[in-house]
C-alpha cells in the first residue's frame, strides 16, 4: 500500500485513492479480494440460471443471520436503503422527529430527511465519540419517533443505556452498523439490540460485495414477513390455483405494508455469493486491525496531545477507520498545523472525515442546520484520520507514528 508514484487520475472525494507525492496514502479498499472470493463470483456468472433473487441471496441472508446471532436478515443494494427500510417500517414521516448523531456519514441521516422527518442532531459522548445517551434524553420531545444509534468507526454505542431510554419513551431504535461488522457488546453483535440493524458492504468496509451492498436486519417477525415485497417492487405470486399458469399474468403486485409504496432495493446473486465467502474472513481481518490499533496506541502512548476513543465496558472495537484527536492548545496550534507537517514533510496523507452534518450545505438548505452539540463543536475541528487498511506493516506504522510525533515536537518548538 506504500507508494511514491501513482496513476494520474482523480482520487475519491473521500480522500481515498492514489495521489502522487506521498509515502503512504489512504487506499480505497481495506484489503484485496482472495482467489476464493473471485472464484465465487465467477461461478455465479457462469452457472447461475438467474442473477438476482435466487439461492445465493437466501444463503447469504442465512449466513449473515448466523454470523450476527439473531434477527431476520435481508440483503439489499446498500446500507442507505437499509436505513430507508428502517424508516419505512418505523412509519416515520412528516411531523415526526428522529434523533441522529451529528457526527456520522451523511447516509445515516438522508433517508429520514427524505421520508419527511425532522432531524434532531444529537451530540457525541466526549470519551467514545459516539452518540451520547444523556444528550438523547435532552433532545426527546412528544414528536420523537426514533433514535438512530451509529456505531461509527467500529466503536460500539452504549446500547444498554439507549435501549432503556427507548423503552421508557416508546421509541424505535435503528442501529447504523455500516462500520461495525463483528462489533459486539458483552458478546452480542450490534444490530441485534434495536428494532432494526443496517449494515454496509461498501468497498471501504471490512467486507464488501463488489463495491456496494447492505443488509437489513429486523427483530419483529411480522415486519420480516413484509420486507421481501417492499424490497422488490411489491412482486408476489398470484394466490390460489389457476387453470392456466399465465392467466391473468405470471405474477402479482401487491401492498405489503399498509399505505406504503414498494421499492426496489435488490442486490445481485454474484454479490451475495461473494458476501457468503467474505463472512469467513471478517473476524480474522478484524483481529489484524485491532492489533494495528494496539501498536499505534503503544507508539503514541507518551504523546499527551494525541487521544484515542474510549470503548464502553464489554465492547469490542473493530477499528473501521483510524480517527485521532489533537490538542495543541497549550502551544497555540491546531489540527491543520499538525496535518500541514505530517502531509508535506513526512508524506503521510492523513485526511479529515465526517464533517458535522449540520454544517453541510445539503442539510442547511433542507432545514436541518439547527444544532446544539457543544461537545462535537469543541472536539471535531481538531480530529483527523491516519491512512487505514487491513495489513499495514510495522514499518508503515512506524512511519505514521513518527510523523505525528515529529510534527508535534516541531510545533512545540516553533
Amino acid at each position: 500500500m506504500t507508494t511514491t508514484t501513482a496513476p494520474d487520475r482523480l482520487s475519491d472525494p473521500s480522500g481515498r485513492g492514489w495521489v502522487d507525492g506521498y509515502r503512504i496514502i489512504f487506499p480505497q479498499r481495506q484489503h484485496a479480494y482472495t482467489e476464493e472470493e473471485i472464484a465465487a463470483v465467477v461461478d455465479v456468472m457462469r452457472n447461475a440460471e438467474g442473477q438476482t433473487q435466487g439461492d445465493y441471496l437466501e444463503a447469504f441472508q442465512d449466513d449473515f443471520a448466523a454470523f450476527i446471532g439473531g434477527g431476520h436478515a435481508f440483503a439489499v443494494s446498500n446500507c442507505t436503503n437499509a436505513l430507508k427500510l428502517a424508516g419505512i417500517f418505523s412509519r416515520i414521516g412528516p411531523g415526526d422527529e428522529v434523533i441522529i448523531p451529528a457526527y456520522t456519514y451523511c447516509a445515516t441521516a438522508i433517508p429520514f430527511g427524505d421520508l419527511g422527518a425532522t432531524i434532531v442532531w444529537a451530540d457525541i459522548h466526549p470519551g467514545t465519540w459516539t452518540i451520547d445517551p444523556a444528550d438523547i434524553v435532552r433532545k426527546i420531545t412528544p414528536r420523537t419517533k426514533a433514535i438512530v444509534a451509529v456505531h461509527l468507526l467500529g466503536i460500539p454505542c452504549d446500547m444498554k443505556a439507549i435501549m432503556a431510554i427507548a423503552a421508557e419513551h416508546g421509541l424505535k431504535v435503528i442501529e447504523d452498523c455500516a462500520q461495525s461488522m463483528d462489533c459486539t457488546i458483552d458478546g452480542q453483535h450490534v444490530g441485534t439490540f434495536g428494532d432494526f440493524g443496517c449494515f454496509s458492504f461498501h468497498a471501504a468496509k471490512t467486507m464488501t460485495t463488489l463495491g456496494e451492498g447492505g443488509m437489513f436486519v429486523v427483530k419483529d417477525p411480522e415486519i420480516a414477513r413484509a420486507v421481501p415485497g417492499v424490497r422488490h417492487n411489491g412482486l408476489t405470486s398470484l394466490p390460489g390455483p389457476r387453470e392456466r399458469y399465465w392467466v391473468p399474468a405470471m405474477s402479482n403486485v401487491d401492498e405489503f405494508w399498509t399505505g406504503q409504496w414498494p421499492q426496489n432495493f435488490c442486490i445481485g446473486e454474484p454479490q451475495c455469493a461473494l458476501g457468503s465467502v467474505q463472512l469467513r474472513s471478517v473476524r480474522p481481518n478484524n483481529e489484524v486491525l485491532i492489533e494495528q490499533d494496539r501498536k499505534i496506541r503503544a507508539a503514541l502512548a507518551d504523546v499527551p496531545e494525541i487521544s484515542f476513543p474510549e470503548i464502553i465496558e464489554g465492547g469490542r472495537y473493530v477499528v473501521h477507520q483510524y480517527v485521532l484527536h489533537f490538542d495543541g492548545s497549550a502551544f497555540g496550534k491546531n489540527r491543520n498545523d499538525l496535518m500541514d507537517i505530517v502531509t508535506s514533510e513526512y508524506g503521510v496523507r492523513c485526511i479529515v472525515q465526517y464533517y458535522p452534518l449540520y454544517r453541510f450545505p445539503l442539510f442547511t438548505k433542507l432545514g436541518a442546520g439547527e444544532h446544539d452539540c457543544p461537545v462535537l463543536e469543541s472536539w471535531w475541528d481538531n480530529s483527523f484520520s491516519l491512512p487505514w487498511w487491513c495489513g499495514i506493516t510495522d514499518e508503515e506504522i512506524t512511519i505514521m507514528t513518527d510523523a505525528v510525533r515529529g510534527a508535534i515536537e516541531k510545533l512545540k518548538a516553533a
